[in-house]
């Protein structure tokens, strides 16, 4: 198995995969546990620890997108009005998936579920190369390896 780095999301029945080349991509996990102090005494006392989702961070450029060279402004702007269209899914209750890796040999899948976008930031004040940093937040915490869809 050879899975290769390929940031994507995954809405309304098609695949985007992010404009490349990503440059960051962090994972934020954190858990929520009830905390009691008890006065006058030291310390305190940490239970029922549960998994929040997952916060994912994304930075990139519009350097290419699907395979191709983004040469022109014109070219890299068309690139972030897809991405932001995918990133914002119709309806209320949508959510999308994104995926970190794939595998096309096995056909297997890195993905987290139960998506949406946080925050979204585009800048496009360097004519020769647009940047981009994105914030997902994964409402399941866990690393799925199912196809898209599933």
């Amino acid at each position: 198995m050879s899975l290769t780095f390929q940031p994507a999301v995954y809405s309304d029945g098609s695949l985007l995969v992010l404009p490349r080349p990503v440059t960051r991509l962090r994972l934020q996990n954190a858990w929520d546990a009830e905390q009691f102090k008890v006065p006058l005494s030291a310390g305190d006392v940490r239970g029922s620890a549960s998994a929040n989702g997952i916060d994912i961070l994304v930075e990139g450029q519009f350097s290419s997108a699907a395979g191709s060279i983004l040469a022109t402004e014109a070219e890299m702007l068309a690139a972030v009005e897809s991405l932001r269209a995918a990133l914002s899914p119709s309806g209320f209750d949508a959510r999308y998936e994104f995926f970190l890796y794939h595998d096309t040999g096995s056909d297997t899948y890195r993905k987290f579920s139960g998506c949406t976008t946080a925050r979204f930031e585009s800048d496009l004040s360097e004519a020769s190369l647009f940047t981009y940093s994105l914030v997902v937040h994964a409402e399941n915490p866990t690393l799925l390896t199912t196809a898209p869809g599933s």
